[in-house]
C-alpha cells in the first residue's frame, strides 16, 4: 500500500532532474543590450543529399547531433544541406519576444521549425523577398516563449556559396536599438561614398583627368559591392530577381576590382613603367574581366571563389607594386600604401572576427567597411597630393624660365652698356668705332630677329606654335574679311600615336611628327600657314580657299602621309592623318571657324580615322 506512492514520488524525482538536465544544456534567454550568440548552443547534422525532411531530421537521435562550439556556424562551399539544432529556454517570470537574426543575407536557403506551430518559416535569396515574415535586408525569425517554456528550433541551411550562419538572439528592443545603430552607421558609410563619388567626377569633369574617373568609377563599383554583400540590393533593387541576385555579388566583385586596377595602373604610372607592370596590369585587367564573364554565365561556385582568388590577388599585387613604386622615388605612392594597408588590415580583423579569434563586436563585424572607407579617403588625397606635385613641378619650370630670361636681359643691357662707354671713351677712332658698332646693332638685331622667330617656333618640327597660329589666324581673318574672300582651316591629328609612343619608344614619335611636318609643308602652297597646334594635331589656314578645295588639299595631304611611313632607324612606321575640313567668314568668328574645324576632326575620328570630314552644319551642331 506505501509502495505506490514511492513509486509516483521517484518518477516524479526523475521527471524533475530531467527537466534539470534539459534545461541546462539549453540556451538560456537573458534580456541584454547585446545579442547573444547562438554558435556555441548549435548542433549539427550534415545531409549530404539534402533530401531528408523535418520528420526524418527531428527522429535522429542525439548521438549523430554534433556540437558547432563556434561563434559561427560555418562549413565551406560543399552545397550540402546543414541542419542545425538549437534548444532555448525562458527563465523569466513572463513571456518573451525574441528575433533570431542571421548576418549572412546571401544563403540561398533558410527554413526554420519551431518558431510558430502552424508553419515552418522559409527564406533565403534564393526565395522572393515578399515571402518573409520580416521585410528586412538580413534574415529575421521572431519566436515567443512563454513563462520557463524550453523549446527546440531547427534550421535547415543549404547554398551554393559560403555555408556561413552567423546567428544571433535578440529581444524586440535590443533588435530595434540595433537596428537604428545600423542604419545610421550604413547610411553614414554609404553617404561618405556618395560624396567621394559625387566630387571626384565632378573634378574629371572640370579636369579631363581619367585617373578621377577611374576613381570614381572604383568608389561606385566597392559601394555597389557591399550593396549586395548587406542584403540592400536584394531588398530594394530587385526582390523577385533571383538569378540575378546569385550572380550579382561575384560579377560587382570583379567590376570593383576592375576599376581598381584602372585606377591604380594610372596613379602609380605605370603604363609608363618598366614592361612588366604593363603586362602584369594587362593580364589582371582580362582576369577580372573573365571573372565578370564567368558570374554571369559560369558555374556559380566557381565564379564564387574565382572573385575571391581575384580580389585577394590583385590587393596584394597593388601593395607590392605600391611599395616598389615608393622605393623607385614616387612620393606620391606613398599615401596610396597607406590606404591599401588600411584596407588589408581591415579586412584581416573582419576575416579573424568572422571565425572567432578576435571578440564579436560592432567595430570588427564592419572592419571592412571601416577600412574600405579609409582606403578611398588616402585615394582621395593621394590624388590630391599628386596634383600638387604636378603643380610643384610646373611652378619650379616657371622659375627657371624667368631666371633664363632675366640672365638674357641683363646680358643684353651689359652689352648696351659696354657699346655706350666704347662710343664715349674712343673718340679718336670714330670711323672705325661707328663701323663695328653698326656691326654689332646688325649682328643684335638679327639675333632680336632669330629670338622672335624662336619664340613663334615650336621646338621639335620647326613649325609655328600655337600663340603664333592665333596671330597668324587673326591677320588672315581681317584680311579675308576685307577682301570679301572664302578662308578655310583644316585641323590634322596624327592617328593612334599613343600606340606609336608606346610600342616604339618616344624617340620614335618625335621622329613621326617631324616627319609628317616636312611632308605637310612640302604639299603647302605658297600663302598657306601650317602650325602644330599641340601634341600630335596640326592645323593648316588657307586663305582665298573654298569648302571644296579645302577637301581636295586635305585629301592630297591625307594621301600624302598615308603613302610614305617614317623610318626610324631599321623600322618603317607606318602613319596616318584624320583631317576635319571647316571654310566661312561672317556671321562666323575665327573661333567659331576653329571649332567647327575641330568638330569636323572629332567626326573623322568617329568615322574611322585615316579620312577627311568637313563641317555639315546638319549633321555636326548638336556635337
Amino acid at each position: 500500500m506505501i509502495a505506490v506512492p514511492r513509486l509516483h514520488l521517484v518518477l516524479l524525482l526523475i521527471l524533475l532532474a530531467w527537466s534539470a538536465v534539459a534545461q541546462a544544456g539549453a540556451l538560456q534567454l537573458q534580456e541584454s543590450q547585446e545579442p547573444l550568440q547562438v554558435g556555441p548552443a548549435l548542433q549539427v547534422w550534415k545531409d549530404p543529399e539534402g533530401q531528408a525532411r523535418f520528420e526524418q531530421v527531428r527522429a535522429l537521435v542525439d548521438s549523430v547531433w554534433q556540437p558547432v562550439t563556434r561563434r559561427d556556424a560555418s562549413f565551406g562551399y560543399s552545397g550540402a544541406a546543414y541542419w542545425l539544432r538549437l534548444q532555448l529556454h525562458n527563465p523569466q517570470p513572463r513571456s518573451a519576444d525574441w528575433m533570431l537574426v542571421s548576418a549572412n543575407p546571401l544563403l540561398d536557403y533558410l527554413d526554420a521549425y519551431g518558431l510558430d506551430e502552424a508553419r515552418a518559416y522559409r527564406t533565403g535569396d534564393q526565395r522572393p523577398f515578399a515571402e518573409r515574415w520580416i521585410e528586412h535586408r538580413q534574415f529575421v525569425m521572431p519566436l515567443r516563449l512563454a513563462e520557463g517554456e524550453t523549446r527546440t528550433l531547427y534550421l535547415r541551411m543549404q547554398t551554393a556559396g559560403s555555408a556561413t550562419l552567423s546567428a544571433s538572439l535578440m529581444s524586440a528592443a535590443t533588435f530595434q536599438h540595433h537596428e537604428q545603430r545600423s542604419l545610421l552607421l550604413q547610411g553614414l558609410f554609404f553617404g561618405a561614398l556618395t560624396v567621394m563619388l559625387v566630387y571626384n567626377l565632378l573634378i574629371f569633369v572640370i579636369t579631363r583627368d581619367r585617373d578621377y574617373l577611374w576613381y570614381s568609377l572604383f568608389v561606385a563599383g566597392f559601394g555597389f559591392y557591399q550593396l549586395i554583400q548587406l542584403g540592400f540590393a536584394f531588398q530594394w533593387l530587385w526582390p523577385q530577381a533571383l538569378g540575378w541576385q546569385q550572380r550579382s555579388f561575384p560579377f560587382s566583385a570583379a567590376v570593383a576590382t576592375l576599376f581598381a586596377i584602372l585606377f591604380t595602373a594610372g596613379f602609380l604610372d605605370l603604363h609608363n613603367s618598366h614592361r612588366r607592370y604593363r603586362q602584369a596590369v594587362r593580364l589582371l585587367l582580362g582576369a577580372s574581366m573573365g571573372v565578370a564573364l564567368l558570374a554571369l554565365l559560369g558555374p556559380y561556385t566557381l565564379a564564387l571563389l574565382s572573385s575571391f582568388v581575384l580580389v585577394g590577388v590583385c590587393a596584394l599585387l597593388a601593395c607590392l607594386f605600391t611599395l616598389l613604386r615608393v622605393r623607385a622615388g614616387y612620393r606620391p605612392a606613398r599615401l596610396f600604401a597607406l590606404g591599401w594597408i588600411a584596407l588589408i588590415i581591415a579586412s584581416l580583423l573582419h576575416v579573424l572576427s568572422g571565425v572567432g579569434v578576435l571578440p564579436y563586436s560592432l567595430a570588427t563585424l564592419q572592419a571592412q567597411q571601416f577600412g574600405g572607407l579609409i582606403e578611398l579617403v588616402m585615394f582621395a588625397i593621394a590624388l590630391a597630393a599628386r596634383i600638387r606635385h604636378t603643380q610643384r613641378a610646373h611652378q619650379q619650370t616657371l622659375h627657371q624660365l624667368y631666371a633664363q630670361e632675366h640672365a638674357l636681359r641683363l646680358e643684353q643691357a651689359h652689352g648696351l652698356d659696354l657699346q655706350q662707354e666704347i662710343n664715349e671713351g674712343l673718340e679718336r677712332r670714330v670711323l672705325e668705332r661707328t663701323q663695328a658698332l653698326e656691326q654689332a646693332m646688325a649682328e643684335l638685331s638679327a639675333a632680336n630677329r632669330r629670338l622672335a622667330e624662336l619664340n613663334r617656333q615650336d621646338g621639335l618640327t620647326g613649325l609655328l606654335n600655337r600663340p603664333a597660329f592665333n596671330d597668324e589666324l587673326q591677320r588672315a581673318w581681317v584680311r579675308a574679311e576685307r577682301a570679301q574672300r572664302p578662308l578655310a582651316l583644316l585641323m590634322l591629328d596624327l592617328d593612334l600615336f599613343k600606340r606609336i609612343n608606346d610600342t616604339h619608344g618616344h624617340l620614335a614619335g618625335d621622329a613621326c611628327l617631324q616627319h609628317v611636318a616636312r611632308l605637310l609643308q612640302a604639299g603647302l602652297r605658297g600663302g598657306d600657314t601650317l602650325a602644330r597646334f599641340g601634341g600630335e594635331e596640326f592645323v593648316i589656314i588657307l586663305p582665298d580657299t573654298d569648302d571644296q578645295g579645302a577637301r581636295e588639299l586635305a585629301e592630297r595631304l591625307r594621301a600624302d602621309i598615308a603613302g610614305e611611313p617614317c623610318w626610324y632607324g631599321e623600322q618603317a612606321i607606318p602613319l596616318s592623318l584624320s583631317v576635319g575640313v571647316a571654310a566661312g567668314l561672317s556671321p562666323l568668328t575665327r573661333e567659331q571657324l576653329l571649332h567647327r574645324a575641330d568638330l569636323a576632326l572629332y567626326a573623322a575620328k568617329a568615322a574611322g580615322r585615316n579620312t577627311v570630314e568637313s563641317y555639315e552644319a546638319s549633321a555636326l551642331d548638336g556635337v
